[in-house]
């Protein structure tokens, strides 16, 4: 059977786009963790913000954006998430990280602020 260039093409797209569409799923439901769900009622501590000027893949800023007002907080929300994932060890930085002393980090820096707000309310 002989294809016409245009056909080639159509079903190579269609061919990528069911691939994309397959590794998409299985990437959200074996990588990302159910409790990032929700991540605009996400009440977390408000650190103090620092200026920085970064480039970014005009595609991603134009997504951002169209999310509404306040998108460079929800570009935040993203990299807090992450990391706080990579912190938890629900995601790997890179095929065979240990995510365990970040953990062991992590629960250190929230025992020390639970002792302080402790020690805040005089308990």
């Amino acid at each position: 059977m002989i294809r016409s260039k245009r056909q080639a093409n159509t079903d190579f797209e269609a061919t990528l786009d069911r691939h994309q569409d397959e590794m998409r799923s299985h990437h959200i439901t074996e990588s990302i963790p159910q409790s990032w769900n929700g991540m605009d009622s996400f009440d977390g501590i408000a650190p103090h913000k620092t200026r920085v000027t970064i480039r970014l893949d005009a595609d991603m800023v134009r997504w951002f954006r169209k999310l509404g007002p306040n998108y460079s907080q929800r570009m935040n929300d993203v990299l807090r998430i992450y990391w706080t994932a990579l912190l938890a060890g629900h995601v790997s930085a890179y095929i065979g990280d240990d995510p365990m002393p970040r953990l062991a980090l992590g629960i250190s820096d929230m025992r020390d602020r639970l002792a302080a707000r402790q020690a805040d309310d005089g308990f």
